[in-house]
């Protein structure tokens, strides 16, 4: 028999919990985007974590980083269209990234 699947409900209030997410093709909250600029305006590094960097609008977010004067590092297995302007690449598993970096940071 095959398993049944019931959406996660809220304990306060009972109704139906949904994630926060945008399925391809629809726009974007306005007022997410409106803060995701302000904060690429105002960064001074900026890290792309897994990314093609191929979907708009959020591909343009490195760049007004980068435009803005910030660092920019890109993590991603593959090679980006933003790879030229990045400051540093890290172009292997997402995972070898963190498992290098977790005690760099507990040193610092």
């Amino acid at each position: 028999m095959a398993e049944v699947f019931t959406a996660p409900t809220c304990d306060t209030c009972g109704g139906l919990l949904k994630s926060a997410n945008v399925s391809f093709g629809q726009q974007m909250p306005a007022e997410a985007m409106k803060r995701a600029q302000a904060w690429s305006e105002q960064a001074e590094f900026f890290i792309v974590i897994g990314s093609s960097l191929q979907v708009q609008p959020a591909a343009s977010f490195p760049v007004i980083a980068k435009r803005s004067g910030a660092l920019l590092a890109i993590i991603n297995r593959d090679e980006t269209p933003l790879d030229e302007i990045a400051d540093f690449i890290h172009r292997r598993a997402i995972g070898q990234f963190f498992e290098a970096l977790g005690p760099l940071l507990l040193d610092a």
